[in-house]
């Protein structure tokens, strides 16, 4: 893999990455993830599951293993066909395609441990599966279903569903917990009993692209958007922002609004509407190489956002140099200050056009080389991959007391 970083342990045991969520096409959920993966592949090998339950008619569950080469990773993409997908059918369909999968690892490669990125019932099964293997296992958390999603639960489901994650969080399997940030972990801490000494803070990733770029000065003031448009990204905070900014302010913009997402028709009706006067693009979904273009040229990036972990596009952002306005909210200020961007509270049309006025008129001015150089240095493949390594190397230390 180009780029790739050889282990100062020279340690050739595998990292199996067992996956809640990896990239489909048209579509950015799991990215991140793998973003991560990639970035622990610059230090050991890593055997990358990734399991789906699909409903289908069958007359009998079956269970196949897909393998395949993702830049540079081998992905085993097990889908497990089932008439029925209740009475714990897809969990133990998942036990028993991962312990296939780890005993094929196991007779050709040395495992050194296994990874969960991001808890869900299907991954959930991998804990008792390590320990039945000798593994030692970690996990890494970009999931707001903690203290958001949980909450939309009616009652009673969200006391059982809290029981059932603490006890799960508690194993004794799990040796080690990696929230992507500050604000998680607090959050794990808090609600679910887990001690802050067993959780280790590691950010999400900047793919390599996302880096600085000679900046081409326009008339117009560049603001970008990207994200999937759907709560809790706030898109009618932007638009309510947009529209009480002066006139001739606003004849000054031009805004690319990127992605896509339930919310989108919606947003182009109201831009139209009610920003008659501002150059508005919807350039749709960008894989990352147009992406890091657009931000590396943009004078603002823009996340309306009502609560968020720690969004990728945010780093990614502040890796190209370009400034950031988002809401003052979970990890997001973990990310931003004064030095790189503006805050303002959520839900606050006033407060963002004021910090919009203060951008775009320059009186708010930000050194894009500064930004860069200070978000590469925590948000890199190499940063991210070493902060990982060091986890690994801790844990596997100490199971191999």
């Amino acid at each position: 893999m180009e780029g790739t970083t050889v282990n100062r342990r020279t340690d050739p045991r595998i990292s199996v990455c067992v996956v809640g969520w990896w990239p489909e096409p048209g579509s950015v959920n799991g990215t991140f993830i793998r973003e991560h993966v990639k970035a622990i592949a610059r230090y050991r090998p890593v055997e990358v599951v990734y399991m789906q339950v699909v409903k289908s008619r069958v007359p009998w569950p079956r269970i196949s293993d897909v393998v395949e080469m993702d830049e540079g990773m081998t992905v085993h993409r097990i889908t497990m066909r089932t008439p029925l997908r209740r009475f714990g059918v897809p969990a133990i369909l998942a036990r028993i395609a991962l312990r296939r999968t780890l005993r094929q690892l196991q007779v050709r490669s040395t495992a050194g441990l296994l990874h969960i990125h991001v808890r869900t019932d299907l991954t959930e099964v991998a804990l008792p599966l390590a320990r039945a293997a000798g593994l030692p296992a970690v996990l890494t958390e970009h999931n707001s279903f903690y203290h958001l999603g949980i909450r939309s639960l009616p009652p009673t489901e969200q006391a059982r569903e809290r029981a059932s994650i603490k006890k799960w969080l508690a194993s004794a399997a799990l040796d080690h917990i990696m929230p992507v940030s500050l604000d998680l972990a607090r959050v794990l801490h808090t609600d679910y009993g887990v001690g802050m000494e067993r959780m280790t803070v590691v950010g999400n990733v900047a793919a390599e692209v996302f880096k600085p770029a000679a900046f081409k000065e326009r008339g117009s003031f560049r603001l970008l958007l990207a994200a999937v448009w759907r709560p809790p990204k706030d898109h009618d905070v932007f638009i309510r922002a947009m529209a009480l900014l002066p006139d001739d302010v606003k004849g000054r913009c031009s805004v690319e609004w990127a992605g896509y997402g339930p919310d989108m028709d919606r947003i182009r009706t109201r831009c139209a509407k009610e920003l008659p006067g501002v150059d508005v693009r919807f350039p749709g979904l960008l894989d990352k190489n147009d992406l890091a273009h657009r931000m590396q040229q943009a004078d603002l990036f823009v996340l309306p956002t009502t609560a968020d972990n720690l969004p990728c596009v945010v780093l990614e952002s502040l890796c190209c140099g370009t400034p950031v306005l988002s809401m003052a909210v979970n990890g997001v200020p973990e990310m931003v200050d004064a030095s790189n961007g503006i805050l303002v509270p959520p839900s606050d049309p006033t407060a963002l056009a004021d910090a919009l006025l203060a951008c775009i008129t320059g009186e708010a001015a930000f050194d894009r080389e500064h930004i860069a150089r200070e978000a590469i240095s925590r948000y890199s493949p190499q940063a991210i991959g070493a902060a990982i390594e060091e986890v690994y190397i801790r844990v596997m230390d100490a199971h191999d007391r």
